[in-house]
């Protein structure tokens, strides 16, 4: 556990770094805690909140890291982006002049962080645990109720962690009127090629957004330049119980969909960056879990650096408006 509490109190730092940055710009908060470890310890739960004070009101966007507690890339891709963002003001000039806000939630499984291991200290895999039935999941990987002891456990309601992001979430994006509201969670694994998911990953069946979400997923592609992203909903890479963004995503729309002049969208996304190929040139990783989620050292600069442009790319599309996509 010692080489893990070393690496969440890095993290922990870079935090606080960008924090004291620019305290007119930056602010850091406190959210929530994890689930207790059996030594009784509990990990706070921190958020950034980088822009204006109307910014980060009128147009928020999110980026949020390390549900799972190994993939600890992810972590270093978004605290790398925000840095980069705050000390390079012409890279991403609408946070400085105040036209975009970024909502952060650099690590919601710190718990997971200092123990290495992908669930929460409760043994709980917390993109199982929403309580979101799936249609038809893949069976074990899908998430499971047997035991805590086995990976892909559901849990029995929602984790702390869980809520804690729920929260997030909710006070940062739900109100948020008349805007585009992307929001990316940054994972790693699940093979050599990066993907960008959009919701379900509990039915093949389509949400309503997903003519948008399209849209976006082909300029994306083919008009800015990351073409080396697969877009699409999760489901066409497979199917899970327990997704925490199918369970935010419904909640969003149950809150507004009898509000017929709400323009607003929700945009949930998952970055699942692709680390197994550095499994065919070194296939002795695959017996060590933290590398099956992580890229190899000599790599793992130029890894956390791909992102900026794209995650920039993404969140400036709180500027446009859903007419302004070909939905066609």
């Amino acid at each position: 556990m010692l080489r893990g509490l070393r690496r969440l109190h890095r993290f922990e730092k870079r935090i606080l770094e960008i924090a004291r940055s620019d305290e007119k710009l930056v602010s850091i908060h406190q959210h929530g805690f994890s689930r207790k470890t059996e030594g009784g310890f509990r990990f706070p739960i921190y958020g950034l909140s980088i822009g204006t004070t109307s910014a980060l009101k009128k147009h928020p966007v999110g980026i949020v890291a390390g549900v799972h507690g190994l993939e600890t890339i992810g972590i270093r891709i978004l605290l790398d982006f925000l840095y980069h963002c705050l000390n390079n003001p012409d890279f991403f000039p609408e946070i400085h002049k105040g036209k975009i806000g970024i909502h952060a939630m650099p690590m919601v499984n710190p718990g997971g962080v200092a123990l290495r291991r992908r669930s929460n200290p409760a043994g709980v895999d917390l993109m199982r645990n929403s309580g979101v039935e799936a249609e038809k999941s893949m069976p074990f990987f899908g998430g499971h109720q047997f035991s805590n002891r086995l990976p892909y456990f559901r849990g029995k309601g929602l984790e702390p962690e869980s809520r804690t992001l729920y929260r997030f979430v909710y006070e940062s994006f739900f109100h948020a009127k008349d805007s585009l509201i992307p929001v990316i969670d940054v994972h790693s694994g699940f093979g050599s090629v990066d993907h960008v998911w959009w919701p379900y990953a509990g039915t093949k069946e389509p949400c309503r957004d997903d003519a948008l979400f399209q849209a976006m997923g082909r300029f994306f592609r083919i008009q800015a330049g990351h073409s080396q992203l697969n877009f699409g909903p999760q489901s066409e890479s497979y199917t899970t119980h327990g997704d925490l963004w199918d369970l935010f995503y419904d909640h969003y729309w149950k809150l507004h969909e009898k509000q017929k002049k709400w323009k607003s969208r929700f945009l949930p996304l998952t970055l699942e960056v692709g680390t197994w190929s550095d499994l065919k040139e070194k296939p002795g990783r695959m017996f060590n879990r933290k590398n099956i989620f992580n890229p190899d050292s000599p790599r793992k600069r130029e890894t956390i650096e791909r992102y900026r442009k794209f995650l920039r790319d993404l969140f400036r599309t709180a500027l446009t408006k859903e007419k302004d996509w070909s939905l066609g």
